[in-house]
């Protein structure tokens, strides 16, 4: 398990650019428990992301992982970092390797002494995993590939030490839309094996119909932080923008609640079709006769 509690941080404290980003944030991941955390920019996402992973010391707060505080000096904390990998939002600004395989190799090699066999295996899954050309690109410096190769090569070098706990800061950042649907997909396979991940994002569409929770940030505070389907129900306005729910679920939901819809609020796009078919049907008359349909106050 990995819990936050009572989490807030000041950049350049004691000068007067001193500027508080995160207030009183809990958070916890229970094991095998997928979490979308999203919010606007500036919310203290990213913030909150470095601290979760032991790389920043919150001003106060505690960060717990499987029991051990995170921030601790002891053998026992250095072992429980070791079961989390954060992948930044710039994970290819990390690059330090000579090759493309001693830097997707290398935590394999150092970290976790792997011999050469398992960690070609392991290398060549990932990258069938992320149709990513590790055969062409093998000897090539990291830093010369594109961009989206770059985007690749920093994840698949993360993902492939198969840790326990994953946080990924905007990882479909600079991946098209192709490779957007394979990040998915090959996340979503690790869902189904027990894998806790954290997952900072903003497209919204592409995860609210697998992860268990969303929490939601505005301000350096954790505004909203349970199941999808409560997030989509939600009426307060101020959580709906800072979510920046998407339109297929807006519209889902101002059918709902503008009487033209029985429900639910939904992501499905195909049901949505659906409910703006049966709301055209049911207002056709008025619609036809230039009449206003007036919301049912539900």
């Amino acid at each position: 398990m990995l819990e936050a509690i009572d989490i807030s941080h000041t950049f350049h404290v004691g000068t007067p650019f001193h500027r508080q980003v995160l207030r009183g944030v809990q958070i916890r991941l229970s094991p095998g428990e997928v979490v979308l955390l999203t919010g606007p920019s500036g919310s203290g996402k990213t913030t909150l992301a470095r601290i979760l992973a032991g790389l920043l010391k919150p001003t106060k707060g505690t960060i717990r992982l499987s029991g051990v505080d995170v921030h601790g000096t002891g053998v026992s904390s250095a072992s429980a970092r070791n079961q989390l990998v954060l992948a930044c939002q710039y994970p290819e600004r990390q690059f330090f390797a000579n090759t493309v395989w001693d830097e997707l190799s290398w935590g394999l090699r150092v970290g976790l002494g792997l011999a050469r066999g398992e960690i070609a295996e392991r290398l060549n899954l990932i990258a069938e995993d992320f149709a990513f050309p590790l055969g062409e690109l093998a000897k090539r410096p990291p830093k010369s590939l594109s961009s989206g190769q770059q985007r690749k090569a920093a994840l698949a070098s993360l993902l492939v030490l198969e840790p326990r706990i994953l946080i990924l800061d905007e990882p479909l950042a600079g991946l098209n839309v192709k490779e957007r649907q394979r990040l998915i997909s090959l996340l979503r396979r690790w869902a189904k094996q027990n894998r806790t991940m954290l997952i900072i994002a903003h497209e919204l569409e592409l995860f609210l119909d697998w992860v268990e929770k969303v929490a939601v940030m505005d301000s350096g505070q954790m505004i909203f932080y349970d199941p999808p389907a409560e997030l989509c129900q939600a009426t307060d306005s101020a959580l709906r923008q800072a979510a920046s729910l998407p339109d297929i679920v807006e519209i889902s939901f101002f059918l709902k609640h503008s009487g033209l819809s029985d429900g639910p609020i939904t992501t499905d796009v195909a049901r949505v079709r659906r409910q703006l078919r049966e709301a055209l049907a049911k207002n056709k008359d008025k619609l036809i006769h230039g009449q206003t349909v007036e919301p049912s106050g539900k």
